[in-house]
């Protein structure tokens, strides 16, 4: 984010928008959806993402602070990712780069589905920020910027 803000301040004429769409620093939850039920089961770590985080804010907050630009919409959202089977969940996982599942979470799903006759359905919830930008039509931005 914080190059995506450098080349956004470049390449954006004034009263251009900028739209920052990226997930939030909470862990996903995993949840099973049994009939009648939907059980916490937990939290895939995210953390050692955190620091990414932390930098993108921090240059976001450098670049309204020096009127750069101007926040006009934030708000954030639930992204569900549905999975039928621990298969389908192992192979989410394996599109992880840096975050952690816990076991404990594949080791509760079978205990919790192991007499299960119906059909249960594990979800996978990541909250997704989104927010809306303007460049400042009085900016003035040089070439060494």
């Amino acid at each position: 984010m914080v190059h995506a803000l450098s080349e956004a301040r470049r390449a954006l004429r004034p009263g251009g928008r900028l739209i920052d769409l990226r997930p939030t620093m909470r862990n996903r939850r995993v949840e099973l959806d049994l009939a009648g039920a939907t059980l916490f089961l937990g939290e895939i770590d995210s953390s050692c993402t955190f620091s990414d985080h932390v930098a993108a804010n921090a240059s976001l907050d450098a670049a309204l602070a020096a009127g750069d630009i101007r926040l006009e919409h934030k708000t954030a959202f639930a992204y569900v990712t549905d999975l039928d089977s621990l298969a389908d969940l192992r192979e989410f996982e394996a599109g992880f780069r840096r975050s952690v599942m816990p076991e404990s979470i594949y080791e509760q799903i079978r205990l919790l589905t192991a007499d299960e006759t119906e059909d249960f359905l594990i979800r996978v919830r990541r909250e997704i920020m989104i927010a809306r930008y303007r460049r400042m039509p009085d900016t003035v931005l040089t070439e060494s910027q």
